[in-house]
């Protein structure tokens, strides 16, 4: 087994949400001079990160979601190889990739030029409150109030704030100040780190509207970001769904012996082809319902609650719920969108997830 570091050289109990840990925390060689930072157990902001390593030289494949969750990874790098990164990659827009960036001064940030103007339509400071009275939220529950953007207050859906309360509880986005990208790529780029080459690769729209893997061709290693989520449901804010299939074609053709996914842990190709299976999955179920009328929430709905989906093998992956929050951004395509979902659609889609979520366990609880 590929030695790990972790924090006390222990694997920790619990996950960032208070879950066992099904993996450990911390730095696994993946592979030579090359690591993944993983946080178990992949849910809601436990994201990983990739360190590759060439002499004295270090390049970082994204930040995490707060300073302090970012600072305690470039630590254990630290015990890795004793030099600032020169480099960090981006993989796409989302705060649990990019919200660590400021601790990387002086280093080269690169992403995509996509996922760059993108990442100032989720601002730390839309979810600052949420954090701060994380106790008041989980007391008072639902109320009207923005979660992504500037919004009218009005227009905005009752949001479940005692669910995202608790949610968010692990992480302090208080001193984050958003740190963008210092140089962007179209299509391909390849990156010197000390000897070895690090290729950057454009497959999205899938996840978000701007999409990067990183291919470390000297060992065969993939960081396929959110493209792929380990035994936890993906889910999808730009698609459409065809497009993420695709992606998953684009990674699964650079022939890797070992992925490392944007959340969960780390994984061959079997895992990635599962992936894929679920996306054809929601193509032919779910995709297919849109086509006939049905609304998002409701086709969602129709295959989740179904007796035939508890016989599925990602019925038990992390959050299935996330299926609505993808078939909404899938309708979001099929009216004639051309970016991701965001602002009161968004908003829309995360409460109906929600109460997706709420309808499930209730259903699993009656057996």
């Amino acid at each position: 087994m590929p030695p790990t570091i972790t924090d006390d050289k222990t694997a920790p109990a619990l996950s960032l949400h208070g879950e066992p840990a099904n993996f450990a925390l911390g730095y696994h060689e993946v592979a030579h001079d090359t690591w993944a930072w993983l946080q178990p157990n992949g849910a809601l902001g436990e994201s990983n990160s990739g360190l590759i390593v060439s002499g004295e030289h270090a390049l970082v494949v994204d930040s995490l979601w707060d300073l302090k969750l970012t600072q305690r990874m470039l630590d254990e790098a630290r015990k890795i190889v004793d030099v600032a990164p020169e480099a960090l990659v981006n993989t796409h827009s989302d705060g649990d990739h990019v919200w660590g960036n400021q601790l990387f001064s002086g280093a080269r940030i690169i992403s995509g030029s996509t996922a760059k103007d993108l990442m100032t339509l989720d601002m730390p400071k839309d979810l600052r409150a949420m954090r701060t009275g994380g106790k008041a939220l989980a007391a008072i529950g639902a109320l009207p109030v923005p979660f992504v953007g500037t919004v009218d207050v009005g227009d905005l859906p009752r949001l479940p704030l005692r669910e995202m309360g608790r949610e968010f509880a692990p992480f302090d986005w208080r001193e984050i100040e958003l740190t963008l990208p210092t140089e962007t790529f179209d299509g391909e780029l390849a990156v010197r780190i000390g000897d070895r080459e690090v290729q950057l690769i454009e497959v999205g729209p899938a996840h978000t509207g701007g999409d990067t893997v990183v291919w470390v061709p000297d060992v065969n290693v993939c960081f396929a970001a959110d493209i792929l989520f380990i035994d936890g449901t993906p889910i999808m804010w730009a698609g459409p769904v065809k497009s993420w299939i695709a992606a998953i074609d684009r990674i699964s053709a650079l022939g890797a012996e070992r992925y490392v996914p944007g959340h969960g842990p780390i994984c061959g190709q079997k895992e990635v082809d599962l992936v894929r299976e679920y996306f054809e999955w929601v193509q032919s179920e779910g995709v297919t319902q849109l086509a006939r009328g049905v609304k998002p929430v409701k086709a969602a709905r129709n295959l989740l609650l179904s007796s035939e989906f508890e016989q599925l093998p990602w019925a038990r992956w992390d959050d299935p719920a996330r299926l609505v929050v993808t078939l909404c951004s899938e309708q979001h395509r099929r009216d004639g969108s051309t970016g991701q979902l965001l602002g009161v659609g968004r908003s829309r889609a995360i409460a109906s997830m929600q109460a997706t979520k709420t309808a499930i366990a209730r259903k699993r609880k009656r057996g």
